[in-house]
């Protein structure tokens, strides 16, 4: 099959939708791991009908493995709230730090905040994933034929 700009619209459409899910139902685990150090990729499966993401966590390294990474600095949202709201979080590189995010529902809050908004800002990634994707395909089409 051979992807035009229209197929890879689609597919664009759909890794951001499912991005967009992802965020909204990841566990504070799993959001502590992406804000701690990437590992986001995507599963994409197209034919000519049908277009299906799933987002993945932990897998290959891909476009995508970079998205929401803040090494554990918190996400700038918390600038706006200042340390009370927060209830002061330990320090970068504690122990203790996972365990503050795990349990504080509102720092969990901002952490899919933050990512929400970088799959919107770095539609550069997102069409670098599906570029890839489409280059994969291609080669194994020819060397299929």
């Amino acid at each position: 099959m051979k992807y035009s700009l229209m197929n890879k619209k689609i597919i664009l459409e759909s890794l951001t939708r499912a991005l967009e899910s992802w965020v909204r139902n990841a566990s504070a685990a799993q959001l502590w791991q992406v804000h701690q150090a990437g590992g986001l990729g995507a599963l994409i499966e197209a034919d000519d009908e049908v277009v299906q993401v799933r987002i993945l966590l932990g897998g290959a390294r891909d476009a995508l493995s970079e998205l929401g990474k803040t090494d554990g600095r918190l996400p700038v949202t918390e600038a706006f709230l200042g340390t009370a709201a927060w209830g002061a979080p330990p320090a970068q590189g504690s122990p203790d730090r996972e365990q503050w995010f795990l349990s504080s529902e509102l720092a969990q809050a901002h952490a899919r905040q933050y990512l929400a908004a970088e799959v919107g800002e770095r539609q550069d990634l997102l069409e670098r994933c599906v570029d890839d994707w489409i280059a994969r395909k291609g080669a194994a089409s020819s060397s299929g034929s």
